[in-house]
């Protein structure tokens, strides 16, 4: 097996992140833990420091949507709120680590960015390896890591 320093690793994370971006005409995507920001593709200027600001408030919030979603109760307060005009495309690995991407249609980068997503989480699964390990502790190394995909639409202006 062939070992990949952190710091290749981490330009490849870096690369995909900007890819998944542009690939849904967006300004901002980032990696996050509950604890924050890991990695981030911001375009120049727009919109990128309040999306930025928007993640490190509500990071650790988001990590419990697909659990709410699972109950169907949805969660006790929408962590979108106040953010209307936006889609987010939101992928949690493991439970353990995000990727956030706010674009223009989060519905069709979902469907159009599964190859960059599977080789995003690949890399962030050899990047750090707590995360090849669910919320429970249970290791992921035989089979696939478990990943939620959220897609939230923006509302339009009526």
């Amino acid at each position: 097996m062939v070992f990949e320093s952190k710091e290749r690793l981490g330009e490849q994370v870096s690369g995909l992140l900007g890819a998944l971006r542009e690939r849904g005409d967006g300004a901002y995507a980032a990696v996050f833990e509950p604890a924050g920001i890991l990695f981030e593709s911001a375009e120049e200027g727009g919109e990128s420091a309040l999306l930025r600001g928007f993640l490190r408030e509500r990071g650790a919030a988001l990590f419990a949507l697909p659990r709410h979603m699972a109950d169907e109760a949805g969660p006790a307060e929408d962590p979108f709120a106040g953010w209307d005009g936006h889609a987010f495309l939101l992928a949690f690995v493991n439970g353990r680590v995000g990727i956030l991407a706010a674009c223009a249609d989060a519905a069709a980068l979902e469907a159009d960015c599964g190859d960059l997503l599977s080789a995003l989480v690949d890399r962030l699964l050899r990047f750090d390896e707590r995360w090849r390990l669910d919320g429970e502790g249970r290791g992921l190394f035989v089979g696939r890591p478990r990943l939620d995909v959220i897609a939230i639409g923006r509302e339009e202006a009526e």
